[in-house]
């Protein structure tokens, strides 16, 4: 038992240095009126507060305060704890006022808070509540105007002017076009507002991260919310009665969203991602021999639905080969006020020539916020060494074989009369046969060089739309539409000799142009480009949909090689 004991002093520190330490401050309310009362917070989470000082609260009145609460808690193996010191402040004058930052001095280190602002209303800016008190459910929205991919949070507010003893969800929107997940509400506090000059007490009932799917405008239905309120009936049915409670089913506003694509104008390199990244490459190992495979992952991590972002199209060394992207890990975590992504992607490469490497891997993503393209980028060196030229397979064929030769080697020690080590034939054999086998294999290398820079590209952009077609028939929407838009580009770029990463709207206008193709194709062309690009996130899987992509791709290629040839 004392063993027991002695295990849980030294688990429980771990457990409490595992939560992070926070320092905040938090408002009661937005607006309220000349001579109205608010509570001011500052709250220390999982830290000990060695120095407390407050700010200059002028020019409002501390009515009260401060007043210092404790709370712990333990669940799931992991301690947490929070001392607040609170303050009852009164308005003496209108005006916007920002409170400035707390200052706490823990284990020697000193931190700050955050400002925080509140507006005081003129006693003429607030209206008399007259009749029945109000109370309302409000969706609301920090814009109507976003990116396709991009996350954007629904509050459901409801604004009372009368107590809620309990509530519950009637209906909700099925948030079509959209991929939808809800957040954690229970921190949320209660806020006081004023709204057309009358003060509420607000609280956001439910949070709820969505991220569109498809452009165009998308349609959130109202929510209904039931609420039990105190009732005002007290008529002769018993003590009880009094206690009883009034049902009243709440509709909220219905919203509109406007979605548009990030891909227009968009970097060569852009896989689809929108929103806030911290972006990491990992390279290892840094020194490798022609037979190992080199390692690089990325690590993404942000508000964006990172389930659309596809594998980057990576540049490596010449020299360097390559093997298909694997997703190793993916997965969207609930936050407090968001929902947060994560997903790592891994590339294996091998060097096949010896010497001094830079590998130089990138990623694009869109910033919605402020409407432009970011990328980051990192640089690796990598040493590589000359191997045995053989892989691990072929290793172990060649063991088997050493093994067989040893009977023969046997027969030769029972011969009586030994010749000298260089005149025996495997002495030769030992030094033509790898100068051989090198031959045969630098041939083998040059030949299929050759055979490749002999492919036709314009074949192979046809022969990939014809793989789509069977990507079509097996059902794989995804990478049928890859395959399209990869065909098409690699069609155009060869008919009119320009790079992939030229390929942009106003580039392919151009071109069709200059060329004498008709404005039609270049529209259809652009368009047909657009509905690849926007059903990767939509996640078409209509049949008839996709069969007409497909054979306006073939129309399409069909045409320009008619005016061209």
């Amino acid at each position: 038992m004392k063993y027991f004991y002695l295990l849980l002093i030294l688990i429980l520190p771990l457990s409490s240095q595992a939560q992070q330490f926070r320092f905040h401050s938090q408002l009661d309310a937005k607006q309220i009126p000349v001579g109205g009362t608010f509570t001011i917070q500052f709250i220390i989470e999982n830290a000990d507060a060695e120095n407390f000082t407050p700010p200059n609260f002028s020019p409002f009145k501390v009515v009260s305060g401060p007043s210092q609460s404790f709370r712990s808690s333990f669940i799931n193996g992991k301690s947490s704890k929070s001392t607040s010191y609170s303050y009852m402040l009164q308005a003496t004058k209108a005006g916007k006022f920002t409170i400035p930052a707390a200052t706490l001095v823990s284990k020697g280190k000193t931190s700050k808070s955050n400002p925080v602002t509140i507006e005081i209303l003129r006693s003429d800016q607030v209206a008399r509540t007259d009749g029945q008190p109000e109370i309302m459910i409000k969706a609301e929205v920090d814009s109507n105007h976003v990116y396709i991919g991009q996350q954007v949070v629904i509050r459901y507010k409801i604004y009372t002017q009368i107590n809620i003893e309990n509530y519950n969800i009637l209906s909700e929107s099925s948030y079509a076009g959209c991929f939808a997940q809800a957040l954690d509400t229970y921190k949320e506090p209660v806020i006081k507002e004023v709204v057309n000059g009358k003060e509420f007490s607000t609280k956001v009932l439910r949070k709820v991260a969505v991220f569109p799917q498809q452009g165009g405008k998308i349609e959130i239905e109202p929510m209904v919310v039931q609420v039990g309120i105190p009732s005002k009936s007290r008529v002769s049915r018993g003590l009880l009665s009094s206690f009883g409670l009034e049902r009243k089913n709440l509709n909220s506003n219905g919203l509109t969203l406007i979605a548009r694509s990030a891909y227009d104008n968009s970097p060569k390199n852009f896989s689809g991602a929108v929103g806030n990244f911290s972006v990491q490459f990992k390279l290892a190992p840094n020194q490798v021999t022609t037979d190992d495979a080199i390692s690089l992952v990325l690590s993404i991590t942000g508000n964006g639905d990172v389930k659309t972002i596809r594998p980057p199209s990576l540049i490596f060394p010449p020299g360097f080969e390559s093997f298909d992207a694997k997703i190793k890990e993916e997965k969207m975590i609930n936050a407090t006020d968001s929902v947060r992504g994560e997903k790592s992607i891994e590339y294996l490469i091998i060097g096949h020539n010896p010497g001094q490497f830079e590998i130089n891997p990138s990623f694009v993503y869109f910033d919605p916020v402020a409407a432009i393209f970011r990328t980051v980028s990192d640089s690796f060196s990598v040493t590589v060494l000359q191997g045995t030229g053989v892989t691990n397979a072929a290793s172990d064929n060649t063991l088997v074989t050493e093994k067989a030769v040893k009977p023969i080697s046997h027969s030769l020690y029972l011969t009586k009369v030994r010749k000298p080590v260089y005149l025996r034939p495997w002495y030769f054999a030992s030094y033509i046969l790898p100068v051989f086998a090198f031959l045969l294999f630098s041939w083998r290398s040059s030949r299929r060089k050759t055979e490749i820079k002999e492919v036709d590209p314009e074949a192979v952009a046809k022969a990939r739309l014809e793989k789509s077609k069977l990507l079509m028939e097996e059902a794989n929407y995804t990478l049928f539409y890859e395959e399209v838009a990869v065909s098409l580009k690699q069609f155009i770029s060869h008919k009119f000799s320009i790079p992939t990463s030229d390929l942009s709207k106003n580039k392919i206008s151009e071109v069709f142009k200059q060329h004498g193709l008709d404005s039609h194709i270049a529209q259809q062309t652009l368009l047909l480009l657009d509905r690849c690009d926007l059903a990767l996130y939509a996640g078409i899987n209509d049949a008839s949909q996709v069969n007409s992509t497909y054979q306006e791709a073939v129309q399409l290629l069909t045409s320009i090689d008619e005016v061209l040839d």
